[in-house]
């Protein structure tokens, strides 16, 4: 699907139907593309949980109205007015660029370390969802601290309006504020632990770029962890010892997290947590570590492995 500038009439509806990263964010383009915006929350496969067990929004409903927009891509809306800020070949993640071209570019930023440019959030040579990408590359999903600061302050505080249930938000408050500080790392590892061939293709690979970066940080750094994953807090406990690794006591776990309700509400308090870290150590690809940063307002430094 490709992302089509849309005119902005006075209801749009997201009904995207992928996971919890990927909904957040056709919401927030659907606030931006209308002067009402609804959202049509289906349960599925990959969605146990109701918008109402989640968020206190007034904005659920169950299906899209008649002459109503509908928003459905996990990508952020680009309309024409933002091309300007936005030139063309921008996009690192998924765009068109041929894999030579960007095996190159990556390795001159190896050997240069040139650690501000384009190639810092490309990991070669893994192209993503060619079939919703614009030919000109004018995307700006996955670019974390690459982003123009004009969309940042046209995104921010769509984000902002987003409010979680009450008592959702309490649990991860007060872990929070017994728990974190402002030196505390954020690592949130997607294993793609359903999906057997992107497991082998994108988790394997990445693991060792992880591991190599923690190997590198301050040997006092404490790490938040986050993942899909109850292994992977275990193996970084085991790497680092108890003390370093921090992660929310779930009453859920993680392998299966995505398959019920109470699951996917400590998802959500994961992601909440993800995004008071200022530093983050994030998964390639994962929307999940995304939607983090934009909640914690789109200044946390970022790296991709």
């Amino acid at each position: 699907m490709t992302t089509v500038p849309i005119p902005s009439p006075s209801l749009v509806v997201s009904a995207e139907t992928a996971g919890l990263g990927n909904r957040l964010k056709s919401w927030v383009s659907a606030m931006r593309l209308g002067g009402e915006a609804r959202v049509c929350w289906p349960v599925n496969k990959n969605m146990p949980a109701t918008f109402g067990e989640l968020f206190a929004n007034d904005a659920a409903i169950d299906a899209v109205p008649s002459g109503a927009t509908e928003y459905s891509s996990w990508r952020f809306a680009i309309l024409p007015e933002d091309e300007a800020h936005l030139p063309r070949g921008f996009a690192t993640v998924g765009a068109g660029a041929h894999p030579v071209v960007r095996g190159l570019g990556k390795a001159l930023w190896t050997l240069t370390g040139r650690r501000t440019d384009r190639y810092r959030f490309m990991v070669f040579p893994k192209q993503h969802s060619r079939r919703s990408t614009r030919a000109d590359a004018r995307h700006i999903d996955l670019e974390y601290e690459r982003i123009p600061q004009y969309f940042r302050d046209v995104y921010g505080p769509l984000f902002g309006r987003i409010r979680v249930r009450p008592e959702i938000a309490a649990r991860a408050t007060q872990w929070a504020a017994a728990t974190l500080d402002p030196a505390v790392i954020g690592v949130q590892v997607r294993t793609w632990r359903d999906d057997p061939r992107r497991y082998r293709k994108y988790h394997v690979p990445a693991r060792r770029r992880l591991i190599q970066l923690l190997d590198e940080v301050e040997s006092s750094a404490r790490f938040l962890v986050v993942s899909d994953s109850d292994e992977i807090v275990n193996e970084l406990m085991q790497r680092y010892g108890a003390p370093r690794v921090l992660y929310f006591p779930r009453q859920t776990a993680r392998d299966d997290s995505w398959r019920t309700a109470p699951g996917i509400t400590e998802d959500l308090i994961d992601l909440l947590l993800l995004a008071r870290t200022g530093r983050l150590f994030a998964s390639y690809l994962s929307t999940f570590s995304e939607v983090a940063w934009w909640l914690g307002g789109a200044k946390a430094r970022v790296t991709v492995f």
